[in-house]
């Protein structure tokens, strides 16, 4: 069944009365929904250093980017079961993003220059991103990451998913690794060893961008699965390593921040399976005002720190 005008949020519901479709809203502690400004900015502060780790970040003047990496979620799914009376009553919701790849390459394209633009606002010394490249000690890291591939949302236990999948993308073709829970900490010893012989810092950023956000619910009284399709971001982080310290650390995003449901052009499927149709300008345009936000924010937590 095709749609003729795009479903924003939708859900497959029993209950007492049908409940409202809308964004999940954050357990206890949970992370807060922000919208970007009309500035492209995301009022107040939402990144920070790991907690009783910001001393870290300390001593930051000369920085490179070797790495932006990009994981945008081209599908999720949620599924709930309901026991009444010994009838089992299964609701599921599956969605799958359709975009070219030629967009999400375009979009980490531009990354870079957004990324060293906002650290060097903040008053640091930009580094090229192949400042390392011939160092010992990087080339020593393996760096298979794959990119333009699907892969499960299980690579990243702080990266919030809907049991999704996630096609990774890194400006500037730069080769993928520390995709998993310590992102490129998992590589200490050879980048702070860098660092150190270097007397630079090294930064590594990763972004999540989401398309939609999918609850499902099975109480007594509601029995559902719903969701919302609007582009967000809860899930970034950025792993520091400078010469003044013998270990790195994270700065992480802690707010799910959205950029609104203008990149839903289309709908297509019947309830339970939806292929959402994304408008290349608005999804470029949307995710790269995502991305630059947070960006912004991780100058601001780095700069906080010296």
């Amino acid at each position: 069944m095709r749609y003729l005008r795009p479903l924003l949020s939708f859900s497959l519901s029993i209950c007492l009365a049908a409940p409202v479709a809308q964004a999940r809203k954050p357990l206890l502690g949970g992370p807060k929904t922000i919208a970007v400004g009309a500035d492209g900015t995301v009022p107040g502060i939402v990144a920070a250093p790991q907690m009783g780790q910001g001393g870290y970040i300390s001593g930051a003047t000369k920085v490179a980017v070797p790495l932006i990496a990009v994981a945008f979620e081209t599908s999720a799914k949620a599924r709930t079961s309901h026991s009444s009376g010994g009838d089992i009553t299964t609701k599921s919701l599956e969605l799958t993003l359709s975009v070219d790849d030629a967009v999400l390459q375009s979009i980490c394209a531009e990354l870079q220059a957004i990324v060293e633009k906002d650290l060097a606002d903040k008053g640091f010394e930009i580094l090229p991103e192949d400042t390392i490249d011939q160092e010992s000690h990087w080339l020593g890291i393996t760096k298979d990451g794959k990119t333009g591939e699907d892969v499960k949302d299980n690579f990243m236990s702080g990266f919030m998913g809907n049991g999704s999948m996630n096609r990774w993308f890194t400006a500037g073709n730069r080769p993928l690794f520390g995709t998993g829970a310590t992102g490129a900490l998992s590589e200490l010893s050879p980048l702070i060893r860098t660092a150190r012989e270097r007397k630079i810092s090294l930064l590594f950023y990763r972004f999540k961008v989401q398309f939609t956000d999918l609850e499902s619910n099975n109480g007594l009284v509601f029995h559902y699965v719903k969701g919302k399709n609007a582009l967000r971001i809860v899930s970034a982080d950025v792993s520091v390593f400078t010469p003044e310290h013998t270990l790195g650390t994270m700065i992480k995003l802690n707010a799910n921040v959205t950029a609104g449901t203008d990149f839903v052009q289309d709908m297509i499927g019947s309830p339970g399976r939806y292929k959402v149709v994304a408008d290349p300008v608005h999804y470029k345009s949307d995710s790269l005002l995502l991305l630059s936000a947070i960006s912004k924010q991780f100058a601001a937590a780095l700069r906080k720190g010296q």
